[in-house]
């Protein structure tokens, strides 16, 4: 509750001045609901509902997926870098990997395709490596 003060002081920051108030206002009875220490309490609730209506835009897929532009798609074909045809080829030659692809378990393939692409998109989300810098310092003693 406290990001949402945040977002609604940035709003009105004349109005939701306090966060402190805010804070005993709602989150302090919110957290004993969350709890179990109080029963819900729908006044509580109401009072919170009424503050954010104002700001929430809610419009459904159907009503909007008319005025949207048509979607187009780009194909852009680049080659692996070293490192990650390193990668993508020691992952492919792996025992669980074969033995994942091989059992025919649908996960088990999502599962080798998704490290695939984490090897693709950036090799660093597969296997980060650590940094290494020509910064020498004397250890504080």
């Amino acid at each position: 509750l406290m990001e949402l003060w945040s977002l609604l002081h940035f709003l009105m920051p004349h109005v939701f001045r306090d966060r402190k108030e805010f804070s005993y206002w709602f989150s302090n009875p919110m957290d004993n609901i969350i709890e179990g220490n109080a029963k819900r309490n729908d006044d509580l609730i109401s009072r919170l509902h009424g503050i954010i209506r104002p700001f929430i835009l809610r419009r459904l897929k159907k009503d909007v997926e008319t005025q949207l532009p048509g979607k187009y798609e780009h194909i852009v074909k680049c080659q692996l870098s070293r490192r990650q045809m390193f990668l993508y080829e020691e992952f492919m030659a792996r025992s669980s990997t074969r033995k994942a692809l091989d059992g025919g378990n649908y996960l088990g393939m999502m599962n080798v395709l998704m490290q695939l692409r984490k090897v693709c998109n950036h090799p660093d989300l597969f296997e980060p490596r650590s940094v290494t810098t020509p910064l020498v310092m004397e250890p504080l003693s």
